[in-house]
């Protein structure tokens, strides 16, 4: 494996990239999707090697569990918690979040718009 000491940084200003393609980096010419795939790959593994036999924590049925952290939102100064999650509730949760925005009804609760709860409890949301 290829180990990298770069510290990646990659262009948001024309005509080199932008915020919705960054071009490659300027100190090891990597491209943005590249290093994007490689830390998928990494938050794989991690997810794969942690599993285990327990109690998922939304349907509470015993299962083979794999760790979820939804993404840091603005309003925390914390990183969220870890929640080990069954295969469909992982994967429902993830739905959620990449279509909402909100990882859970809490989220979007305490600081979402009035707009944002709605779709989120009409939505089918866990």
């Amino acid at each position: 494996m290829l180990i990298s000491l770069c510290k990646h940084s990659f262009p948001i200003q024309p005509p080199h990239g932008s915020l919705g393609a960054p071009g490659d980096c300027t100190g090891c010419g990597t491209t943005w999707d590249v290093i994007q795939d490689e830390l998928q790959k990494q938050a794989d593994t991690i997810r794969m090697r942690t599993a285990h036999e327990g109690q998922c924590q939304h349907c509470g049925k015993t299962r083979m569990v794999f760790s979820y952290q939804r993404e840091q939102q603005p309003w925390e100064q914390d990183e969220p918690p870890v929640l080990w999650l069954c295969i469909p509730d992982w994967g429902q949760a993830k739905a959620t979040e990449e279509t909402t925005g909100f990882a859970d009804f809490n989220d979007v609760f305490d600081h979402g718009t009035d707009d944002q709860l709605a779709r989120f409890v009409f939505g089918g949301a866990p």
